[in-house]
């Protein structure tokens, strides 16, 4: 875009780099998923205003985006990092205008390489320690933690008004008669209180509350109390000078190398919420409140506001606002919306009409809507066309009218416990069918038991909601879940919304995945109460930049209010681990990537969410064929046949119970290892009494047996499960499948061995545990009860044999994985392109860093033929039922700088193309995509590109992709091949 048409309601965005100036301080910004990806400076034309690169490239990464400096000159562009400490020599990786390398700036920059280190010093990372320095520093001389949080961020909000220009030098007589400039209104006790007071006055006082209301009194009281060093805290965070002058090196930034013109404000809401629970450990884990990264926060928005058809007289809700960052997002959405529909910018008075009447959000603890309020005076005076006077900038009170207490009427809205909030009685009912968007980020962990009677209020809440909606066996029977908090916002959101209206909300992942009866039962009403028109599951980006300090799965959910209609689909979408993007806070959103999901599908298959995250279509093919193979479960088959016994192992802790069964049985200890597969009994100590806290039963330690380790091992050839062909005693790091007493003892351990080795088993593990891939890198035993199983009695003779060959392989520690592999396939009838699936499926998407690295890696040659090949035998089975030929190579003459590798798909009678078409970029709608798909105008050809990433390159994808491209173009290249025939 560029940033001299002020016609355009995109440049709002960046009003920080053209207000108060009569040039932008860059010319363009080019944006890849609606934020920059790469600021350019036109100097092809002389200007005498431009700032020198190093100050470019701080000023920018002040504005916290992961976007890269580009200076055009004549005939080359010069790339820069954006960095907050650039180095004296930096230099840049420059491209020439005509060069072949040209074309592949902008994709490259969008699929996350870096031209140039990339700054190590993170905007969020520095505000937030700076912040916490200063509260600390306030507490270490007996200030509390309530005060330290309302001085610091007092001062932190008359700091940006100081950087963004809006209060000058001039107000110094207004604000801090008694001090000589700006940067000392909180050098003093007098300086502070006229300070204070005058922040009151101006913004109603919506600020942080200090204990008292004489601030005279109050702050010469803190001095006296605390000593004269209790201001110089806050008189950093003043300092509105630089503190590291050309040359000279530091190891940390200091407040005054921060420009707070630049800084961005919804930055400002997502550290200084951490910042309080920082302060308060428990209550954070209590209350489980996590801040929303303000990236995070602007997707949402912009998805929830795509089409939308109130446009930008939308009225949106933030249940659970905390410090406002989607409230200061749906701000800066909703006048930039209005600056398009009517094409001039909006006033003040309409900026503030929005502010007042179309934004509500809903928080139960006083000093999280108080820094919302500092956030959206902000955000109003940043977009403000003309903000000045100070004297006419005043506000009205946002608490109450805007900002809303929901906090339970018997608990202080300034503690952090879990309450009811949004949800009790108290506020339900005051706001139903009010709003056209709810947004937010609910609490998320599940509540403990002192707090049961919360839990009531939200299972009876989704109660009351279904109901409404005329869900009569759900208002009936539901429950939530786990004590999750997040599921009933989003009941509560049906509520609050209108009928039609929209619902955005970041909740936990796991819900998505829960195979557990309640789990099941809550995930299949929601599914039914709402019309889910997408989600993007984060399982995969947990413990990532995406969102720091995160270590549980999320995901993101779009609806729309109403019920869904039968046959009615969501997009249902997992971003990859992708280390390139995920470390600069960036995740990849890819129509390639994204798969419609029919509500009645979720429901009827409880695995089919996780199948599609760790798979694809095609595994869910072979999943359903693996269930309906088997007749039952390990778990089941185990439990309901007589002499079959299963159990942990002993477990010691008190020793309060009779072991003296156990004396003289061969001891197995947890760090066994003598051989991977079986237990050497004559090489293992006795077992000696001396009490156990658990004994389990007897039975148990009867040989034949088969011991599953308490983790099992990625590398099978380590073994994963141990045979003992004598008693054998056993702890708790094990757990038992006993067939002493079954006819087919032998066989069903020997089997039960074979099965655990087996890929299937990881395999049917990864396609539909709750756990194991979501949160956890290793299968347990609970995996291995839920596996489905042949049971003996329905095997053949050959089938027998066959087990009981790989089985006596595992025994002599011999095993031949590919015959073990096909003899378990076979007996689930999987044919050998099922098995390919299911080891590819593997080899890319298990849960470990080996199956990660290999979908990251470049593809070989090797790999490149074999997709070829599997396409082109794909697409020809398709094409030739209307008798054409097909053609499938790879271009030679395309860039290899380019992220993807190309090739074309011809019909008989046209031309293969050499090279890619002339302005092919302009055709594709995004740089960051895995997939680009490029139709002749004239010939029956067809150009993809792929990502140069294994993941999109096994056989598999090839399969999926003949389907998708048969789908989508197969009608209109059989029509050009008529053409051309004729």
């Amino acid at each position: 875009m560029d940033l001299h048409d002020n016609r355009d309601a995109r440049c709002l965005r960046y009003t920080d780099l053209y207000r108060n100036r009569e040039h932008p301080l860059v010319d363009y910004v080019v944006e890849h998923q609606v934020q920059a990806l790469l600021y350019v400076v036109d100097q092809t034309h002389f200007r005498d205003d431009v700032l020198p690169v190093r100050d470019l490239q701080k000023i920018l990464a002040m504005r916290g985006e992961p976007a890269w400096l580009g200076i055009l000159k004549p005939g080359r562009l010069d790339i820069y990092a954006t960095d907050l400490r650039p180095s004296e020599d930096t230099t840049p990786v420059w491209f020439s205008r005509d060069s072949n390398e040209a074309p592949s700036i902008l994709p490259r920059l969008a699929q996350g390489e870096d031209f140039v280190p990339p700054a190590t010093l993170r905007l969020r990372d520095v505000l937030l320690d700076l912040m916490r320095d200063a509260g600390k520093a306030l507490r270490d001389l007996g200030v509390s933690t309530h005060e330290a949080i309302a001085l610091t961020g007092r001062a932190l909000f008359l700091r940006y008004l100081i950087g963004r220009k809006i209060v000058l030098p001039d107000n110094l007589a207004d604000i801090a008669p008694s001090a000589n400039s700006l940067k000392e209104c909180m050098d003093t006790d007098v300086a502070l209180a006229e300070t204070n007071h005058w922040l009151d006055k101006t913004f109603n006082g919506d600020l942080l509350t200090l204990p008292a209301t004489d601030y005279a009194i109050y702050f010469r009281q803190l001095v006296q109390q605390h000593g004269p060093s209790v201001t110089q805290p806050l008189s950093a965070i003043m300092t509105l000078d630089t503190a590291i002058e050309p040359g000279a090196s530091q190891q940390r930034l200091d407040w005054g190398d921060l420009d707070f013109d630049h800084l961005p404000i919804g930055l400002l809401s997502e550290t200084y919420e951490e910042l309080i629970h920082h302060f308060d450990q428990s209550a954070r884990h209590a209350t489980s409140v996590y801040y929303t990264p303000y990236h995070i926060a602007e997707y949402m928005v912009e998805e929830a506001f795509h089409a939308h058809p109130e446009g930008s007289s939308a009225k949106l809700l933030d249940p659970a606002c905390g410090a406002g960052v989607f409230l200061v997002a749906g701000l800066r959405k909703l006048v930039e919306l209005r600056f398009r529909e009517t094409g001039e910018r909006p006033s003040r008075q309409q900026i503030r009409d929005v502010l007042h009447e179309q934004l509500v959000g809903f928080d139960t603890n006083g000093h999280a809507r108080t820094l919302a309020a500092l956030a959206l005076y902000l955000t109003a005076l940043e977009l403000d066309p003309h903000p000045a006077p100070l004297e006419e900038l005043r506000f009205k009170k946002l608490e109450n009218s805007v900002l809303i207490n929901v906090a339970d009427p018997e608990c202080n809205s300034n503690e952090l416990v879990p309450m009811a909030g949004s949800l009790g009685d108290h506020v339900f009912d005051h706001y139903q069918h009010t709003f056209d968007l709810v947004i937010g980020n609910p609490p998320w962990t599940s509540l403990t038991k002192e707090h049961r009677s919360i839990e009531r209020i939200f299972t009876k809440r989704c109660r009351e909601v279904a109901a409404q909606r005329g869900l009569d066996e759900i208002a009936k029977s539901y429950h939530n879940p786990d004590g999750v908090p997040d599921l009933p916002f989003v009941w509560g959101a049906m509520a609050w919304a209108k009928p039609g209206g929209r619902i955005a909300l970041a909740l936990a992942g796991r819900w998505l995945f829960k195979q557990s009866h309640k789990g099941t039962a809550a995930r299949n009403a929601l599914f039914e109460a709402l019309k889910v028109t997408g989600i993007l599951n984060g399982a995969a980006l947990r413990q990532t930049r995406v969102w720091p300090s995160v270590d549980q799965p999320f995901c993101l959910l779009f609806a729309d209010n109403e019920l869904p209609q039968p046959n009615e689909q969501f997009v249902f979408v997992s971003p990859h681990y992708e280390p390139d993007l995920n470390s600069k806070g960036l995740l990849r959103v890819d129509a390639s990537d994204a798969s419609p999901i029919a509500f009645d599908l979720v429901k009827s298959n409880p695995a089919a969410l996780k199948t599609l995250y760790r798979g694809t279509v095609l595994d869910l093919a072979i999943v359903s064929k693996i269930r309906q193979r088997a007749e039952c479960t390990i778990g089941d088959y185990w439990k309901e046949s007589a002499g079959l016994f299963k159990s942990q192992g002993f477990q010691v802790a008190s020793r309060s119970q009779d072991d003296s069964f156990l004396k003289g049985k061969p001891a197995l200890q947890a760090n066994y290892d003598l051989q991977p597969f079986m237990v050497l009994n004559k090489a293992l100590d006795r077992y000696i009494p001396r009490g156990l806290h658990r004994t389990r039963s007897p039975e148990i330690y009867k040989a034949p047996l088969v011991l599953v380790r308490k983790s099992l091992r990625e590398d099978r050839s380590r073994g994963r499960a141990l045979l003992s062909t004598d008693d054998v005693a056993f702890s708790e790091s094990y757990y038992g499948y006993s067939a002493s007493g079954h006819p087919l003892s032998a066989f069903l351990t020997h089997y039960l061995l074979v099965l655990l080795h087996s890929k299937l088993f990881e395999y049917v593990t990864l396609m539909t545990s709750g756990e194991f891939g979501v949160e956890r890198e290793a299968q347990q035993k609970m995996d291995v009860n839920r596996l489905p199983f042949v049971p003996p009695e329905s095997l053949s003779i050959d089938q027998r044999q066959s087990i009981e060959t790989c089985a006596k392989q595992l025994i002599n520690n011999h095993p031949d994985w590919s015959l073990l592999d096909y003899t378990v396939g076979q007996l689930y009838g999987l044919s050998s392109t099922d098995q390919q699936v299911l080891s590819d499926t593997l080899a890319i998407n298990a849960p470990y860093a080996s199956a990660r690295d290999e979908g990251l890696a470049r593809i070989t040659e090797e790999q490149a033929q074999a997709f070829i090949t599997c396409l082109g035998k794909a697409l020809a089975g398709a094409f030739g039922a209307g008798g054409h030929r097909v053609q499938v190579q790879f271009l030679s003459a395309t860039n290899p700088a380019l992220p993807w590798r190309f090739f074309s798909i011809t019909l008989e009678g046209g031309s293969p193309p050499l090279e890619l078409p002339a302005h092919w970029i302009q055709q594709v709608s995004s740089l960051g995509v895995s997939r680009i798909t490029l139709l002749s105008s004239d010939q029956p050809s067809l150009t993809v590109g792929l990502l140069n990433r294994y993941r999109y390159w096994t056989q598999s994808q090839a399969r999926l992709l003949a389907s998708e491209l048969i789908w989508e173009f197969g009608a209109r290249l059989e029509e050009l091949g008529q053409q051309c025939e004729d």
